[in-house]
């Protein structure tokens, strides 16, 4: 039987109450906040309906209005933490006592007059009543009816419930402790951290189940005044316990227009559990494909594995689905992707192969790949990554929507399983790389070898007073597969079939000493390798092995003094270098280049002991390099200067080259000159906002710049960003001649900026030109709005893919996009737009949920 309350005076007509049924666990729970909240930070984009009277919303929002600052109202600390397009924002008031739990403490009723026991078990409090039970806190301005038999508890006129992070309010409210059942009418709801807020005719919650039910319910994260968009539902049903809810009659609105309507009853996540149904579909438009809509559906098939099915319409080139498998188990992610276009509108077999037509190449287009990654134990790892297109166009045709993937210039096929402790590292590797660039793989010899396979070892050790020594290891067996009818005899005599196995080992020793103002590194290294070749190059040997002894000495100096920059103190370092490199001669023009390439001349390539990378060649040197460094860093250790000035001066004449009896390479760095280009580099930061960059490659030998870069930055915030550069390039690291009419020669301007128009309106751009074949590379500008809760974007595009940039009659293309963005929701259309302007704007910043 339950304990008769207790009164106890506190001051003239103030009582407090302490009663064993209004303590209890359930008694004015406020979860329905949290089921609130976590309904508005989690429902997808499919979104609410039937709309209620403006004045009926005002009036349920007034009390909450009491909490809501104007951005001039604000302290300078929160004014400067909304974003420029927000005018304002709920801001939770202080003294609420987070530290007391709810079910430790006990309720504590305040009132304004005494309470009265007309009969046995009724409990009667007129006027304002405020229920305090540790941090959670309940207000009644009419009064408080208590039903002992029944153990309802009815609050009466405007009802304010309050915990840390959120606030409800509703006219009335009746909280059912036997059933769990509570009840608030015309009820108003926020949560500080999201901006969440909405209303609902009649909220009701149970206790027991988790189960939240709203009538005609909406929600927003705009400005209460007049919300950018509001979300309604005719019914809404929130299931804590499952973290899903079920919307009926869903309606979503923008600027009180209907933009939405989805009849039926909608399943949605509520929690970070995922949910079955509708993803934001993507639209956009372009000369290539027409109108181009996909409506991405998600299937929540188990708690480790999903799937997407993407169903495509494209006005230009008719239906296609793609869809995407993902696995999850225990120690590793699995995601499988499938697209098919089964009939592309656009083919034509009579035109397909004349150049510069933007005829389908095949009619049946598609795409399979497949992604792995693992975790075995703490020593293995594993990792695949597969994918295959029908033809070498899909992705420039197809692509997917995120703009950078139309980019892609090859597809790879490799397999890894790897093993390491502390000294040693083992990987076994099998890879297929297919180029999708036209021109490269309209030649059939620049085809990439496959590795089948690669096993590697490496092994590195600590040993006496600083003495460090390691090995490498590594066997690969190359091959790949080419059409002999494409070959001449020549190619086939010099080699254009070879395949073979290919065996190194590297052992070496180092013994660096690093003090403070100074450091030693010797290094000596052996490079020994052998091959067993077939069909290779007539007259050359089957059987070749090479062994290259390579030994060097770095060492340098560090000076420091302090100094003023920009009237603050300041510290100036100067640092000289020496690096002594000696590799031995060793003919290997008769040796097939495999994996092996020229690495491109910059001021770091002064110091490394090899200018090839890949193992088919190990170039002859007898040098010294010579540069120095100097650097201002402020109080901070922020750099905000530098300088390096370096060259290569030889001993000797360089013999060794990528040269073989199949291909004869453009040699990058002169073998026959004295000394290297003269290479700098250098940057200047006078402020935070601003950055210069720049470098310079000056071959004094024939009074010419080889290469060279300048760069200008302002970044004043995420709204105020200018980018200019330029690039020149005079020799372009290619293994084959240009096509007739194209400059290999790289000039190219880079220009890009955001900037604002006033508070809810910026501009954008981006213009990437190719100088030396009066070409646009990229081009795009837009303009976007934004305020409080959504963002909307317009951009045009036009563009050369980056695998057709050898490609000759090819036509640009072009692009028009419109992203919609609702913060809390997600991207309703053109999310891909983000990524483009994240890669193309240094320095752009996507708006987060939370900014």
């Amino acid at each position: 039987m339950p304990r008769q309350p207790k009164f106890a005076d506190r001051r003239a007509e103030k009582t407090m109450l302490t009663y064993e049924a209004i303590a209890s666990r359930k008694t004015g729970r406020l979860a329905v906040v949290i089921a609130i909240l976590l309904a508005g930070e989690m429902l997808p984009n499919q979104l609410l309906a039937q709309p209620a009277a403006a004045t009926q919303r005002t009036e349920q929002l007034t009390i909450l209005l009491e909490d809501w600052q104007s951005r001039d109202a604000m302290s300078g600390e929160d004014a400067q933490g909304l974003r420029p397009a927000c005018c304002g924002e709920f801001i939770e008031p202080p003294g609420l006592d987070s530290a007391v739990e709810p079910d430790q403490a006990d309720t504590e009723i305040d009132t304004e007059s005494p309470v009265r026991q007309p009969e046995p078990g009724q409990f009667y409090v007129d006027g304002s009543v405020n229920v305090q039970q540790g941090y959670r806190s309940v207000q009644a301005s009419d009064g408080a009816h208590l039903n002992q038999d029944t153990n309802i508890l009815t609050l009466q006129g405007d009802v304010i419930f309050r915990e840390p992070g959120f606030l409800i309010t509703g006219n009335g409210a009746e909280l059912d402790q036997n059933s769990g059942n509570n009840l608030v009418d015309q009820a108003a709801y926020v949560t500080y951290e999201t901006q969440i807020h909405g209303t609902a005719s009649n909220l009701a919650y149970n206790s027991e189940t988790g189960m939240l039910t709203m009538d005609n319910g909406e929600f927003s994260r705009c400005e209460p005044y007049d919300p950018f968009w509001v979300v309604r539902a005719r019914r809404l049903q929130l299931d804590n316990a499952n973290g899903v809810g079920y919307a009926s009659a869903l309606t979503l609105r923008i600027k009180d227009v209907p933009v939405f309507y989805y009849p039926y009853t909608l399943q949605f996540p509520i929690s970070d559990q995922r949910v079955s149904g509708i993803l934001p579909p993507s639209l956009s438009n372009s000369r290539d494909n027409g109108l181009d809509i996909a409506v991405p559906y998600y299937f929540n098939l188990a708690p480790h594995y999903d799937a997407t099915v993407t169903p495509r319409i494209m006005t230009e080139r008719g239906a296609m689905v793609s869809g995407e498998f993902r696995y999850l188990a225990d120690w590793s992610m699995n995601t499988a992707n499938l697209a098919l276009l089964p009939n592309d509108s656009t083919y034509d077999a009579a035109t397909t192969d004349q150049i510069g037509d933007d005829t389908a190449p095949v009619k049946q287009r598609w795409f399979a790949g497949f992604e792995h990654e693992g975790l075995i134990g703490d020593n293995w790892r594993s990792y695949i990554d597969f994918s295959a297109v029908s033809d070498f166009d899909y992705f420039r045709d197809l692509g997917s929507q995120d703009l950078n993937v139309e980019s892609r210039t090859h597809l790879n096929k490799e397999g890894v399983l790897a093993w390491q402790n502390t000294n040693w590292q083992a990987e076994t590797r099998v890879q297929r790389i297919e180029i999708l660039d036209p021109y490269v793989a309209s030649i059939d010899i620049n085809k990439p070898f496959d590795r089948l396979p690669e096993l590697s070892v490496s092994g590195d050790f600590g040993g006496y007073k600083g003495l460090t020594y390691g090995v490498d290891a590594s066997h690969v067996r190359f091959d790949r597969s080419l059409d002999r009818s494409l070959l001449s005899t020549e190619q086939i005599n010099n080699g254009a079939l070879v395949s073979g196995e290919r065996n190194t080992l590297e052992p070496w020793v180092s013994l660096p000493i690093r003090e403070p103002g100074y450091f030693i590194e010797p290094t000596a290294r052996y490079r020994y390798a052998d091959w067993q070749l077939d069909q290779q190059a007539i007259g050359t040997p089957g059987n070749p092995d090479r062994g290259v002894g390579v030994f060097s000495l770095d060492s340098g100096l560090i000076f420091d003094r302090p100094l003023q920059f920009n009237g603050n103190e300041a510290t100036q370092t100067l640092e000289p270098r020496l690096y002594y490199l000696f590799s031995e001669r060793e003919d290997q023009q008769f040796l097939p280049t495999f994996d092996t390439a020229q690495l491109n001349f910059n001021f770091n390539q002064l110091f490394r002991y090899d200018r090839f990378s890949g193992q088919d060649r190990v170039g002859d040197a007898n040098q010294i390099s010579a540069a120095v460094t100097t650097r201002i860093l402020d109080n901070g250790s922020l750099e905000r200067a530098r300088f390096s000035i370096g060259q290569i001066f030889h001993f000797e004449d360089r013999t060794v080259s990528l040269n073989s009896p199949l291909q004869q390479w453009q040699i990058l760095q002169p073998l026959d000159t004295d000394r290297s280009a003269l290479v700098m580099e250098g940057s200047f930061r006078p402020s935070v906002n601003w950055q210069l960059f720049g470098d310079l490659q000056w071959d004094q030998e024939n009074d010419n710049i080889d290469q060279g870069s300048i760069a200008l930055r302002y970044h004043g915030d995420a709204n105020h960003i200018v980018n200019l550069a330029y690039r020149y390039r005079e020799k372009a690291d290619v293994f084959l001649q240009a096509p007739p009419g194209l400059d290999p020669v790289i000039s190219q301007t880079d220009l890009s900026a955001v900037w604002p128009v006033n508070d809810n309106w910026r501009v954008f751009g981006r213009w990437n030109y190719d100088h030396s074949n009066s070409r646009n590379l990229e081009t795009f500008a837009g303009v976007e709005y934004s305020n409080c809760c959504a963002i909307m974007r317009l951009v045009a595009r036009d563009w050369v893919d980056e695998y057709e940039f050898f490609a000759q009659d090819t036509r640009q293309n072009q692009g028009v996009f419109f992203q919609l963005t609702l913060l809390g929701l997600g991207d309703l259309t053109g999310g891909s737009l983000s990524n483009l302007l994240t890669n193309g704007i240094p320095g752009f910043k996507e708006y987060g949920i939370d900014d």
